[in-house]
């Protein structure tokens, strides 16, 4: 049964009545007698309202008291937001703020007019409540019937997990099953099933991390999978994982996620963890099994699902069913939480608790919740009320009793941390909640009490470490920034998230019941009016946001829990959402967005994220109340509203510089006095843009500071104070402004001269000294020659995790960062006088005969346009360098031309060597290479006689080649068979790489290379000369493949070299082919014979081809067919009604087309997509009385011209 958590509400409220601005105005407009009963009869409801809430679960009629009480409360929070906002308008207009009034309550034009509104909304509202206080009084209830909240020791970490206990046993039957049963051939699927709170995750856990699974699985995977079951989601989920977030595949490409997978996944011996499943479609479960057998013998799933029927449907062995603990492993566990905090162990204690564990059924996570509440039960009375309350659980079945044990835990939460964990059910199950956001969320609702030392975000932050530790929260992992163009998951980890286990989920929502609403689709939930319902989450956002809005008009949060919305969104009006607090817009044409602050002024956070405008609206400077403002991917933004400086109540600025255009700041941000977050600011050369501007700003996490070169002086600089930000971590000073920030991880920006600068580089950059707890560091632009002192002392960087140098161009020696302990991220690029990156005898170590460690943590270089660097450490000469990077993984050298020694890196997984043929032969030494790019030095002298020599890598899985002429077979002799395989090798990349194909056919030179690639399923081969006919020799050998894309091979024909060669040969080739794409092939006149597996089909850019073959009508997997800009093509084949699995065509300028076959829209009966674009002839059989407008009825998205029709 939901609860109506008014005891939370109304404290919220009388926090307000109270509120010094609100007894200002009253007494200002004579209201002040009305807002004084108000707060009268709230004093009198508030001592009784525990009682009532009690006495709410057994009586009807108390129960509808207590439903009109809490929405005349949540009436009356809005009434007084009002006074607030007109406060703070007026004292805006007072400081100069010129806004149009026609939105506002023209008081300061006319008194009278505001005084009888208010006044009037006043007397409703206490009219309301001095009813509801008359029927109180009737009903008897008692004062002072409350649960004291309990105070306990602080604790430091953010995770406490307790030992687990009790499956050992367990442990060992799944990992000796995983390890002895996985040596078939096929792939096994081993089920974890039983009742949730059992610990079917932990268990899996457990063995997903056993040394022994770890040696034995060569790629552990986890996908955690809940309600949702989309194989597409699933797919991407796991590219993402082992690719760490650089998927660059549309979830909705199937195939093309396919292949993906089968490259990554492909030639390893697997093991994937799918935690959570409740999809019983056996048929679903068939399509994704399938597409998993990618993997070498031995691979193997183990799913966890609460349901017999998930473990049965997926199962190849049959199912473990886990059983609850026993009383001696229970005890253990509640022990080991509940007295882990002075609490004397007494015979009476003790007895209680056996007994309280005995009422938790041997559910572990109902054992560990307990065990967290008691650990702050001090007395024996209080274990002895917990008990007695644990008496009255229903014992019909374990499941039942989970809820209620969870729910005992939650009833001994203080009301506010009540509201915190309930108002959480608004997120979807294995949501990853994001803790700064969220307690934000908290902040804008009221929830966070204001009282006491500390800020509302400490408070805030107290709470979910409160909660993580009591077990309301769980899995909680620290990530870098999602704004940060080159994140890495072994940088900075800024950010932290967590979940909710399934059943903390449904206790949430028991709680709230219809006030929180989590749509995941496009839903019909959002088209059905409630009033009650105050907080929505979308995963895609509705096409009327006008009509769901007013659908919900006591709505106080909309918020997005996607990064995906609607482009075609419309009607964004809010008309009747008076009470909006939280907005999230992604994907919104803003330009038709209304920022009306009469229907807006409760706004306390709005996140504006993928939206193309210039400025951003001046009437968001009147939303005085907004606490947060976060602008993401915004990447036309070049203005903020000029009066930002009156929005007082701002704490939080968030602005993803990398992806923004933003030339300078509004004037004044100084002045507001709450802000704390301003990730982004430009110095500018007026008054009110100065960087003095941050002086007395108590800034936290990330700043960006740009136009450094605007600065007049040191002086001027240290008014900026940023050594005495000492909450700051992020902190990036760069001398230009954001854009060309931006470029500077792309190509080399326009200098800044040190002869045009207004100042001395160096003593400026010396004024800006930070404080020493910065995590991460990046310098952009420096026009001087040295870097100051504070760059060069340990004492100051020794806490860097990541430190970017870019573009300082007139620098000579990088500071001392070899020694510095946490350093795991450096980023070096367009440092043209820099000679090497270790100073003599610098080194922090000596690890054996004449080799040092440095860089003793750093787990990523990446090394950039540095052509006078020669040596890694100062006075070091020849090929030879001493150093070792221990732990290193990735390394990227790009145009350093001198270096010609490579460190030592026993680690090294990932290389990347550009234009540097010196160190293109150390990648032959190194075994444990993944991925190897390497470019020739294209464009050198030295460049038409560069050899690359072919090395069999056992461990790669990826080989990109650019601008090579020759390659060297492995033995050095061309004419020899080559018997090596790159058995691991999935991806392989090839550009203006003319080695790869024969012009002559007889000589057939380089088909020793293609046999390398015998499990080759990706494909790329790009501005290739030598490619002309269709390669049937070269790709005889690629019966894996399954992609394959040409780019701009400006000889190919698309044609055999022999028009004899009979088409039943070609068929044999790339049998397993899903996907070809033929890009910018402008000599292409046919396309190449493709097998009947294909499933998409791109032409784009090839301007002689003249007509489709016929054979594409036999195509009956294909799925996907896209033509674009083939100008030359005059129409489609007659045949192409035969694709009947054709979902999606897209035509697009093709201006010579006319007609489709006919009959072809009714032939292609599962087409759900259809784009014709700048096509004139064939639009105009789609306009209004052409002869395909009726045809298109029944086509769920298309796309003629330039209207769009989407569902």
């Amino acid at each position: 049964m939901a609860d109506l958590l008014v005891s939370a509400v109304i404290p919220a409220v009388l926090e307000k009545v109270g509120n010094s601005i609100v007894q200002r105005i009253g007494e200002m407009w004579g209201i002040d007698d009305q807002r004084e009963r108000l707060h009268n009869m709230l004093l009198e409801i508030q001592a009784v309202l525990l009682d009532a809430e009690d006495k709410g679960n057994a009586n009807a009629a108390v129960k509808s008291w207590l439903k009109k009480l809490k929405s005349a409360a949540y009436d009356a929070d809005d009434l007084l937001d009002e006074f607030c906002y007109e406060e703070l308008r007026m004292d805006a207009v007072k400081h100069g703020q010129k806004v149009s009034n026609t939105s506002h309550f023209f008081s300061l034009e006319n008194p009278a007019l505001f005084r009888y509104n208010m006044s009037r909304k006043l007397k409703k509202v206490v009219g309301t409540i001095d009813g509801l206080v008359v029927q109180m009084r009737s009903f008897g209830f008692l004062q002072g019937h409350c649960v004291q909240p309990t105070n306990r020791e602080k604790t430091d970490s953010l995770v406490f997990e307790s030992e687990i206990v009790g499956r050992d046993e367990d442990k060992e039957k799944i990992v000796k099953l995983l390890i002895e049963g996985s040596s078939s051939e096929d792939l096994m699927i081993v089920p974890l099933a039983g009742m949730g709170g059992l610990g079917k995750t932990t268990l899996a856990q457990l063995v997903y991390n056993d040394p022994r699974v770890k040696e034995h699985f060569n790629l552990p995977l986890w996908v955690c999978v809940s309600e949702e079951f989309s194989i597409n989601y699933l797919l991407k989920t796991i590219i993402d994982l082992i690719t760490q977030g650089d998927c660059n595949v549309p979830i909705d490409n199937r195939e093309l996620l396919k292949r993906r997978v089968h490259q990554i996944l492909g030639g390893k011996r697997y093991l994937l963890v799918l935690d959570d499943v409740w999809n019983e479609n056996a048929d679903e479960w068939d399509r994704l099994r399938a597409l998993l057998r990618c993997g070498d013998s031995g691979s193997v799933i183990v799913v966890t699902t609460r349901s017999n029927r998930v473990a049965s449907i997926m199962g190849t062995v049959e199912s473990y069913s886990l059983g609850c603990l026993g009383e001696d492993d229970s005890w253990n566990l509640f022990h080991r939480r509940a007295f882990n905090r002075g609490m004397e162990e007494s015979p009476q204690v003790v007895e209680i608790g056996k007994k309280i564990v005995q009422n938790c059924g041997g559910l572990p996570l109902a054992i560990n919740t307990l065990g967290s509440l008691m650990s702050v039960k001090h007395e024996v009375r209080e274990w002895l009320a917990v008990y007695e309350e644990s008496r009255v659980w229903e014992t019909k079945s374990v499941d039942n009793n989970v809820l209620p044990v969870l729910r005992l835990s939650y009833e001994h939460l203080p009301l506010h941390m009540k509201q915190c964990f309930a108002f959480c059910a608004v997120f979807p199950k294995d949501y990853e909640m994001e803790k700064e956001k969220l307690i934000q969320f908290w902040m804008v609702n009221g929830f966070i009490p204001s009282d006491g030392p500390g800020s509302l975000e400490m408070k805030g932050n107290d709470i979910f470490k409160e909660l993580v530790w009591r077990s309301f929260f769980q899995d909680v992992k620290h990530v870098c920034p999602s704004y940060k163009w080159y994140s890495r998951e072994d940088g900075y980890c800024s950010e932290t998230k967590c979940k909710m286990h399934d059943l903390m989920h449904d206790l949430a929502q028991s709680i709230v019941g219809d006030e929180c609403l989590s749509a995941l689709e496009l839903p019909t939930q959002l088209n059905q009016p409630n009033p009650t319902t105050r907080h929505i989450s979308y995963k895609h956002i509705p096409l009327d946001i006008n009509n769901t809005m007013n659908s919900f008009p006591s709505i106080r949060s909309f918020i997005s829990n996607s990064e995906y919305g609607s482009r075609y969104s419309r009607n964004i009006g809010f008309i009747k959402s008076n009470s909006l607090r939280i907005l999230e817009l992604h994907l919104i044409p803003i330009g038709r967005t209304m920022v009306n602050p009469e229907k807006m002024k409760h706004l306390r956070y709005l996140e504006i994220r993928d939206v193309t405008i210039v400025s951003l609206p001046e009437a968001i400077s009147t939303l005085y109340l907004l606490q947060t403002l976060r602008l993401v991917n915004c990447r036309k933004l070049v203005n903020l509203p000029k009066g930002m400086k009156y929005m007082s109540s701002l704490r939080h600025l968030y602005i993803e510089e990398e992806l923004s255009s933003l030339r300078s700041m509004p004037s004044g941000l100084g002045q507001l006095n709450y802000l704390q977050t301003l990730t982004t600011y430009i110095i500018g050369t007026t008054a009110g843009n100065y960087v003095g501007e941050l002086k007395n700003l108590n800034l936290h996490g990330t700043l960006h500071l740009y136009n450094i070169r605007e600065v007049r002086d040191a002086e001027n600089a240290m008014e900026a104070n940023l050594i005495a930000k000492k909450n700051l971590d992020d902190l990036a000073l760069c001398w230009g402004l954001p854009d060309s920030y931006k470029s500077r991880f792309f190509k080399a920006s326009e200098s800044i001269e040190l002869e045009v600068m207004h100042c001395n580089p160096h003593e400026v950059l010396d004024a800006l000294k930070p404080c020493s707890n910065l995590k991460a560091l990046q310098v952009a632009q420096y026009p001087g020659i040295e870097f100051p002192v504070w760059m060069t002392e340990y004492s100051m960087l020794k806490n860097l995790i990541e430190l970017y140098i870019i573009d300082c161009r007139n620098c000579t020696k990088i500071p001392p960062v070899d020694k510095l302990p946490f350093l795991r991220i450096l980023f070096l690029k367009f440092l043209y006088n820099l000679t090497h990156f270790c100073q003599s005898g610098s080194s922090s170590a000596k690890c054996g005969e004449d080799t040092h460690v440095a860089f003793p943590s750093l787990k990523s270089m990446v090394l950039v346009e540095m052509p006078n660097v020669s040596s890694w450490c100062e006075g070091e000469v020849g090929n030879e360098t001493s150093l070792v990077f221990p732990v290193l993984k990735e390394l990227r050298i790009s145009n350093c031309h001198k270096l010609t020694a490579m460190p030592s890196a026993p680690l090294l997984e990932k290389l990347s060597i550009k234009r540097n043929r010196n160190l293109s032969s150390f990648a032959a030494r190194l075994t444990t290479l993944q991925e190897l790019s390497l470019i020739s030095c294209d464009g050198n002298a030295e460049s038409a006689n560069e050899s690359l020599f072919f090395q069999p890598w056992e461990s790669l899985n990826k080989l990109s080649l650019t601008g090579y002429h020759k390659i060297v077979p492995i033995g050095g002799n061309e004419g020899q068979k080559v018997s090596v395989t790159l058995t691991k090798c999935r991806d392989l990349e090839l550009e203006s790489c003319n080695f790869i194909f024969s012009i002559d056919i007889a000589s057939n030179s380089s088909l020793w290379f293609w046999k390398c690639f015998a499990f080759l399923e990706w494909l790329i081969i790009e501005d290739c000369d030598n490619l002309i006919y269709w390669p049937v020799e070269e790709f005889r050998s690629l019966n894996s493949l399954t992609f394959i894309k040409v780019i701009s091979c400006p000889n190919f024909l698309g044609l055999q070299q022999e028009s004899h060669l009979e088409w039943s040969i070609t068929e044999a080739l790339l049998p397993k082919l899903d996907f070809m794409f033929i890009l910018g092939c402008s000599n292409l006149v046919e396309i190449p014979k493709c097998p009947t597996s294909l499933q998409k089909l791109v032409i784009d850019g090839c301007e002689k081809l003249q007509c489709l073959p016929e054979w594409l009508g036999s195509m009956v997997a294909l799925k996907d067919l896209a033509i674009f800009k083939c100008k030359n093509l005059h129409f489609l084949p007659s045949n192409i009604g035969g694709l009947t699995s054709l979902e999606k065509l897209q035509i697009s300028r093709c201006p010579n087309i006319r007609n489709l076959p006919k009959g072809l829209l009714q032939q292609l009966k599962k087409l759900d997509e259809l784009w014709i674009e700048r096509c004139p002839h064939l639009e105009r059989h789609f306009k209004k009385c052409g002869k395909y407008q009726r045809l298109t009825s029944e086509i769920r998205i298309r796309k003629i011209g330039g209207d769009p029709h989407l569902p």
